[in-house]
């Protein structure tokens, strides 16, 4: 009975599973084409039948778009997205990720050509997986706009039936303009799951180690180290979407970066209080790195992850404020606020030691900027020209 009965639960698992898929869009096996692709450093096996393949528009209008989406209907489209679900699972990507993955490999398996089929069966594959998502367009431009309830800046945003779209298809500037954009009139999934951009935990893709020297100067002494960093976590962030900064912190050292920074660091905490373990995390952050605005290095505004402290000749003070951040969790696990002036951003540690501090929600901080004086080790001092400023506190850490 036993047996009967647990084949009849695995009889009801496999209907469940394909009870969503269309079995027409799984094509036929001795069609498949596989092939590696190159994402980041990871090589990532992909598998697609080719009837998937239609045509390019001749022209956009929402009727060349339904056309086409249609036939993306009636073609092996599964076989594709069913690859590309396993490796978002096998790799830990997030959902921009798995966006980014799946735009990699449809230009590939189109080589370089079609980009509005490319973009038409982009948006199917989003819609087959879930998410609800929208197409805009406008001349000879199309554009993959996807639902989500996360702050994001700089990245076109449309509102349309309550719900806002980031336009992720133009995370480049490339659709600025005063031409009239316009919004394909079918919706095939309106209450479809938010789109996710934060980053809580790094994927698992092949590391890059690279090394970097670093010195910087603890009470007047100099302090020299040979750190290693995650490339592969630098790459990743080169064109993200600009996400709220507090998601910046709140992002973790790779594994890389941690097995090599905090060892060393620990060293030369050994025998200190709190005060002076956070005067050298302080020390570090101000003087390990050299400084330039983001407009002046970048042309543009850029929040970096910690990792990226690393990868880049120049930092500032959002970015100096993410690592300090990081090192203080992973190292001390000390409650810190994050401070918000007009123009600056800093931490302050939730502690007894002396210095100006306030208090917020019961807990006292101390001010300990990551970012300056340059080769002080002076914590529990508002910034130096802050003192009469006012400030907002974006995010805490307990």
């Amino acid at each position: 009975m036993k047996t009967v009965l647990a084949r009849l639960t695995f009889l009801a698992l496999c209907l469940m599973a394909f009870a969503n898929t269309n079995l027409t869009n799984l094509g036929n096996p001795a069609n498949y084409q596989r092939f590696s692709l190159p994402f980041y450093a990871q090589p990532v096996a992909v598998t697609f039948d080719p009837g998937m393949l239609v045509d390019e528009p001749a022209t956009l209008s929402n009727a060349s778009i339904r056309h086409t989406y249609n036939q993306l209907e009636k073609r092996p489209t599964q076989v594709l997205l069913n690859h590309l679900l396993a490796a978002k699972g096998q790799y830990r990507l997030n959902d921009f990720l798995f966006f980014k993955l799946a735009r990699h490999t449809l230009n590939s398996i189109y080589g370089g050509e079609s980009p509005l089929v490319q973009n038409i069966t982009l948006y199917k594959l989003l819609i087959d997986s879930g998410f609800d998502a929208r197409l805009t367009f406008r001349g000879d431009q199309l554009f993959v706009n996807v639902y989500t309830t996360e702050d994001l800046f700089e990245v076109p945003i449309i509102q349309s039936n309550g719900r806002t779209y980031a336009n992720i298809s133009c995370l480049a500037g490339d659709c600025k303009g005063r031409q009239r954009l316009y919004i394909f009139n079918e919706h095939p999934n309106p209450r479809g799951k938010s789109f996710g951009f934060q980053l809580p935990a790094w994927p698992q893709l092949v590391e890059q180690p690279t090394e970097k020297a670093l010195e910087f100067k603890y009470h007047g002494v100099t302090q020299k180290m040979n750190v290693t960093f995650d490339k592969t976590m630098v790459d990743i962030m080169t064109d993200y979407p600009f996400i709220h900064e507090y998601c910046y912190l709140d992002t973790p050292l790779s594994p890389t970066l941690s097995a090599s920074l905090i060892p060393q660091l620990d060293a030369l905490m050994r025998g200190m209080d709190t005060q002076q373990k956070l005067e050298l995390i302080t020390s570090f952050t101000r003087s390990a790195f050299a400084y330039k605005e983001d407009n002046e290095y970048f042309g543009r505004s850029k929040p970096m992850v910690p990792e990226e402290v690393f990868g880049y000749s120049y930092s500032d003070c959002e970015d100096r404020s993410a690592l300090f951040f990081a090192l203080v969790r992973d190292m001390l696990d000390l409650p810190m606020a994050v401070i918000a002036y007009d123009d600056h951003l800093t931490v302050a540690v939730g502690t007894d030691i002396p210095g100006d501090s306030f208090n917020y929600r019961g807990q006292r901080y101390v001010f300990c900027d990551p970012t300056g004086p340059r080769n002080s080790s002076r914590i529990g001092q508002v910034p130096p020209g802050y003192e009469d400023k006012s400030f907002t506190v974006i995010g805490t850490y307990n």
